[in-house]
């Protein structure tokens, strides 16, 4: 072959090769290969900063991210809705409180709540599932081991009882329901860290057998079943529960609430106990009997 026409030849290869590079490249990139783009924003997803609104008033706040450069963004978060923050970055939250503004730091990729604290003033507390169709019944807080005992005695709990944890959190009080008394028990929560945490903690105390902790939205369980029922809940949540409360539960089935009453039950409502930790702080113990 001729060496003009073998370096014509080599240069159009070359130059087929540079197209298909340059024209072919970006096709996958922008999103043909329709696996690789599922992937990538799934894992978008479960990184995710939220704050959900529980109160029944708009919050206007502003929120800076931590570590980059930039104003302060302003948000409005209407009544029931949540703010979505893609990353694990840390941001600075400020909100009015009591006519003051307040900063908190949220760890990135966690879960909050605006709330009303116990003063009735906006408070934001770490904790909410960030699920669009399930009610935010209440932050995890830990009852304390001292207030779990006497939960359960005021609920008389036994070798044949039915107890039912609505919003378990970490499972303490179904585990040791069946640890000291023999009872069996269920746990709701609707955190799969609370239930993996529920079923790690009924390992340690060797009560598997007797206890079931179930991934799910309390406001749509059958607890018919159970001889007590065990609340941590606000209130605001205990009055949107009571109408379960009243439909499915047995005569005779204790309710046992830590530190928050059930509106419109009053009479149903036996005796308010007091238990004080070591540290002095003070919590009530609200029993019920349906």
């Amino acid at each position: 072959m001729p060496k003009k026409v073998l370096i014509l030849s080599s240069f159009i290869l070359v130059i087929a090769v540079l197209f298909l590079f340059f024209i072919l490249k970006p096709a996958v990139s922008n999103g043909d290969n329709a696996g690789l783009g599922k992937t990538s924003q799934n894992r978008k997803t479960e990184m995710e900063t939220t704050i959900r609104n529980v109160t029944e008033e708009t919050v206007y706040y502003t929120v800076e991210y931590v570590g980059r450069a930039g104003e302060p963004e302003e948000r409005i978060l209407e009544v029931g809705a949540i703010d979505h923050f893609l990353g694990t970055f840390d941001i600075d939250v400020t909100f009015i409180k009591d006519g003051e503004p307040e900063t908190y730091n949220l760890d990135g990729g966690m879960p909050y709540s605006f709330r009303y604290d116990e003063n009735d003033l906006l408070e934001l507390y770490e904790g909410s599932h960030g699920s669009e169709d399930a009610e935010d019944l209440a932050p995890f807080v830990p009852t304390p081991m001292i207030v779990v005992e006497r939960m359960l005695e005021l609920g008389e709990v036994n070798a044949q009882s039915v107890l039912y944890d609505l919003g378990c959190g970490d499972g303490r009080i179904v585990v040791q329901a069946a640890k000291k008394y023999g009872a069996r028990g269920v746990g709701i929560d609707i955190d799969p860290v609370r239930i993996e945490e529920s079923m790690e903690n009924a390992k340690k105390e060797g009560v598997e057998g007797l206890v079931e902790f179930r991934l799910g939205d309390v406001m749509k369980v059958d607890f018919s079943e159970a001889t007590v029922i065990t609340l941590y809940l606000l209130p605001e949540s205990n009055e949107i529960l009571r109408p379960l409360l009243e439909k499915f539960l047995k005569e005779g089935t204790f309710v046992v609430s830590h530190n928050y009453y059930i509106p419109g039950w009053s009479e149903n409502e036996i005796t308010v106990d007091t238990v004080y930790t070591d540290d002095g702080e003070e919590h009530d113990i609200y029993l019920y009997k349906k």
